[in-house]
């Protein structure tokens, strides 16, 4: 049986070696929990990492929202079908055709088809999504709605404003009311003047020396939060957990035993590094093991990962404070799978397609916030993601080129073969729609 002191001696070996400052392991294994904790939360402060400390969670935050919805359609108050217009009736798309066709479902799926990277708009009030999703008909249609999936923060974002005119209530009041307060998850908020007086971890910056530097900002606002704005502790990751994983409770359920396992089952195909979406997961597989996940990312400063694996009794979440945190969090998923269930993660040697594949995809693509330069070199593709100005001045640090090369079924690999995008065919609108991180970006 793995013991705690192996997990505790990985973790503060790996966050070192990669120079996150502080980082947290949860791990649900059956009818036990083990955490592990390293570093610190905040390089000024000089404050440990605990159990206790709150880390923003990201995109993870996307699964409650989509337990509230999921669990509104159980109970007759929504509907997946329903046009998201009839909901909202001043919504607006730039194609007429779209916003005719958008429907519950595709905000679920990722598969809206507008820009999925929309801006945020600053204040707390309780307007701010109600003032954010009426500027939609400025988005970009890149697909009709259900044609492909194309990880989309805006969408889930319009998910929370139906949420609000659904329940008539302020989106993070319903979420607490069907799924925080119902999980005993006590220390998991939304708010920053809840977490200021709570011991939290700070996002850090690489420094001129190369030293981890704290972000001087809370980089989130009120009308993120469907997508990204949740603030938590590892041990009410691990409640939440449990519920996804085996139905446990403290109250009553979110959903039903019948709706939690269909968020989990495919909807939509999608494209490496995932096999399909749920209602809203992220599905795949860690070598011949079935993964039901998320994770997130707020701008490269605090970054996590949140796994199921339903057929192996295991959960494993991560929590970090630096953009060293997303290596550290796909190292310990494989560290976990490796240690408690003998599992490795599987990779196809390459088999690559012709070169003149490659040519189709050279170009630059818009995502919004940032556009990708993807040039020909030899047999691989360079490609530099750019951030727009106003984002990097933010102290968003700059991505790594990445060289990839396309396989012969046309997905994107780097050179230690995983698979990170795909060349979209012309029935999905390419080449001038390259699917990579999860999005289909178009060609300027």
């Amino acid at each position: 049986m793995m013991h705690n002191s192996d997990l505790q001696e990985f973790l503060d070996h790996t966050a070192a070696e990669l120079e996150v400052p502080g980082a947290i392991v949860g791990i649900v294994d059956g009818d036990r929990e083990i955490i592990a904790t390293t570093g610190i939360a905040d390089t000024a402060t000089g404050a440990a990492v605990s159990e206790r400390t709150l880390f923003q969670i990201g995109s993870t935050s996307k699964t409650l929202t989509g337990t509230v919805a999921m669990r509104l359609i159980e109970d007759g108050d929504l509907d997946l079908e329903a046009r998201i217009v009839d909901l909202l009736p001043s919504f607006r798309l730039a194609d007429e055709h779209a916003l005719d066709a958008l429907r519950v479902r595709h905000l679920l799926t990722h598969s809206g088809g507008f820009l999925g990277d929309a801006d945020e708009r600053p204040g707390w009030n309780d307007d701010a999504l109600a003032r954010n999703v009426d500027d939609y008909a400025d988005l970009p249609q890149f697909f009709a709605p259900g044609t492909i999936a194309s990880y989309s923060n805006a969408g889930i974002r319009v998910l929370g404003r139906v949420i609000e005119v659904v329940t008539g209530e302020a989106f993070e009041q319903a979420v607490r009311r069907i799924v925080i307060d119902p999980l005993g998850m006590a220390d998991t908020f939304y708010f920053p003047w809840e977490v200021i007086a709570r011991p939290h971890a700070v996002g850090h910056v690489r420094g001129e020396d190369g030293a981890p530097v704290p972000l001087a900002q809370w980089p989130l606002t009120r009308d993120i939060n469907p997508e990204g704005g949740v603030v938590s502790s590892v041990g009410d990751q691990l409640r939440y957990a449990r519920f996804h994983l085996r139905g446990e409770s403290a109250g009553p359920a979110p959903v039903s035993e019948a709706t939690r396992r269909r968020m989990q089952e495919p909807q939509l195909t999608a494209g490496p590094p995932v096999d399909a979406i749920g209602f809203p997961w992220l599905l795949a597989h860690h070598g011949p093991a079935r993964i039901v996940m998320h994770g997130g990312n707020i701008a490269d400063t605090q970054l996590s990962e949140f796994v199921l694996a339903p057929d192996q009794d295991l959960a494993i979440t991560v929590l970090t404070n630096s953009a060293g945190g997303k290596a550290l969090g796909t190292r310990a998923i494989d560290w976990c799978f490796q240690n408690l269930r003998g599992i490795s993660k599987t990779r196809p040697t390459a088999r690559l397609a012709p070169p003149e594949a490659l040519d189709g995809a050279v170009g630059t693509y818009d995502a919004g916030q940032w556009h990708y330069d993807v040039a020909r070199a030899g047999d691989a593709l360079e490609v530099t993601m750019v951030l727009r100005e106003d984002i990097a001045a933010l102290g968003v640090p700059p991505r790594p080129m990445m060289r990839l090369r396309v396989r012969s079924d046309g997905a994107l690999v780097t050179d230690d073969d995983t698979a990170v995008g795909r060349l979209l065919a012309p029935g999905e609108g390419g080449p001038e729609l390259l699917h990579l991180g999860l999005r289909a970006v178009r060609r300027r």
